[in-house]
């Protein structure tokens, strides 16, 4: 969570100069780096263990904040409050499922599976970005990145007054 924390302000302002999907692709990249590091690293200390912790929220945690923008930069003011409750509760879904997935995954194959799993993922994701890329360009209008926390319509509300402006 700290390394997701410290990656909010570099990834963020990586995010208002540049493509977001370019951010989000090389986000997904340096996750299934992460998730292999993480599984490399497993017997090699509890420093070594916190370090690849470290790293993997680094480059995990803000990919819903980017999503978000990104998703954001193609909608309109009216469309926002909608297109918030849709990410959260797709959110929530993955919330719901990936820990019951995760289980079975770890019963079945060893811990080492879960993190093969993220990698695969975000190996899909990666493929998914350069295919959507190829069929749209970037949205001209962009917003600023905002930090989105994962909570509540309200707080959501409240981040964002004074976007339009």
């Amino acid at each position: 969570v700290l390394g997701g924390w410290m990656a909010q302000l570099p990834v963020g302002w990586l995010a208002d100069r540049f493509d977001r999907r370019w951010v989000l692709i090389g986000l997904s990249l340096a996750s299934v780096l992460a998730s292999a590091l993480t599984v490399a690293l497993a017997g090699a200390g509890s420093l070594a263990i916190y370090l690849a912790a470290g790293f993997f929220g680094f480059v995990t945690l803000p990919i819903y904040s980017i999503s978000s923008a990104h998703a954001h930069d193609h909608a309109t003011s009216s469309e926002r409050v909608e297109l918030s409750a849709a990410l959260m509760f797709l959110y929530a879904i993955g919330a719901i499922a990936s820990p019951v997935l995760a289980s079975l995954l770890i019963e079945g194959f060893g811990p080492a599976s879960m993190f093969w799993a993220i990698a695969l993922v975000h190996v899909v994701l990666v493929v998914f970005g350069l295919w959507r890329m190829a069929l749209r360009p970037g949205p001209r209008r962009r917003l600023p990145y905002t930090w989105m926390p994962r909570t509540s319509f309200l707080v959501g509300r409240l981040f964002g007054r004074g976007r339009e402006e």
